[in-house]
């Protein structure tokens, strides 16, 4: 694995700023962020459900696999040199759990998170 395409929620102030963070750090394998239902995203993977692209962060590998919600958010994770080693930890069998309802929280509520953090456009 090479590469990590990223659907994103580009209306969403605090996925906005999760995209921008994400391109500063530094990489062990490259994303590549593409807005979620946009004309390019429908013509790289016209087999995904663009709907259900916006309900939650998904991602594409380059050899085909699709994450999608807590398991996409590790893979972003493992993906980050310095963070890594979080990835592992989140998705060990004791916190995977919580990870996922976290995750899940954050993601239905990223709007609202997001003008009260003042992301909002």
């Amino acid at each position: 694995m090479h590469v990590l395409t990223v659907l994103y929620d580009p209306q969403c102030g605090l996925c906005r700023r999760a995209h921008e963070w994400l391109r500063e750090q530094p990489k062990l394998i490259e994303l590549v962020f593409i807005p979620c239902k946009s004309e390019e995203a429908r013509r790289r993977y016209p087999h995904l459900d663009h709907e259900l692209t916006q309900t939650d962060l998904t991602l594409v590998s380059d050899d085909g696999a699709i994450y999608f919600g807590p398991k996409a958010w590790l893979m972003v994770l493992w993906a980050l040199s310095r963070y890594r080693d979080w990835a592992y930890r989140l998705s060990s069998p004791e916190l995977l759990p919580t990870t996922k309802r976290v995750v899940s929280l954050v993601s239905q509520n990223r709007y609202q998170i997001g003008r009260a953090a003042g992301l909002s456009r």
